[in-house]
């Protein structure tokens, strides 16, 4: 009888320790290193250092950061707006994907944005992207401000339609982007000062 009352016991305890470690093991971090393309269809044969995007690759495997990198773009029909002028970059050598200048004779200000989290000057916030693909790049822009909780969040789209860039978000802002032919190095650039800010992308 004790024996059966030890048995009872001890396979009890077992089936607790069992299932509190299935409720509180952290979740298996993602694949970074796998080859995805654009559906989240995994290529595990594939080498995650070379960017499969170019001819007989298809869309499927071209994602916007990659097909832009480097690009830059210009908002001419209003040009001294926040978002005059802005670059993207594929991660290359830099963690930023994006550079925003705003250029005046006077001031000019150039930053940038990574994904993930970023803290500057006691002020945080969070960039999840929500679709990477060929010709359209969506991200959320989650604002911290000083506090531990979300206070918004913003969507912003990217997407290059017959060559021109289009922007809209939700809070209701909208531009057209031309492609840019001007010099972006700081030696050519007409303005008495320019302000570099956090991950600002600037020869």
């Amino acid at each position: 009888m004790k024996k059966l009352l030890l048995l009872f016991i001890f396979f009890g305890l077992f089936s607790c320790t069992e299932s509190d470690k299935e409720q509180f093991e952290p979740e298996q971090p993602e694949q970074l290193d796998i080859v995805t393309d654009v559906y989240g269809v995994q290529y595990p044969s594939l080498d995650p250092s070379v960017i499969y995007c170019g001819p007989g690759q298809g869309a499927k495997m071209c994602r916007f950061l990659n097909k832009y990198d480097e690009t830059i773009w210009a908002d001419t029909e209003n040009y001294y707006s926040d978002f005059s002028d802005i670059k993207f970059s594929s991660f290359t050598g830099h963690p930023f994907f994006i550079s925003f200048f705003n250029f005046d004779s006077t001031v000019s200000y150039c930053e940038g944005w990574k994904k993930g989290e970023t803290t500057y000057d006691g002020m945080k916030w969070n960039i999840n992207f929500k679709r990477d693909q060929e010709d359209v790049l969506w991200f959320d822009y989650e604002y911290y401000g000083s506090s531990t909780e979300i206070e918004y969040t913003i969507t912003y789209k990217y997407e290059v339609i017959d060559g021109l860039l289009h922007f809209s978000s939700t809070d209701g802002k909208t531009f057209i982007f031309h492609p840019s032919q001007r010099n972006y190095s700081k030696d050519i650039v007409e303005t008495d000062e320019i302000i570099l800010l956090k991950g600002c992308i600037f020869y």
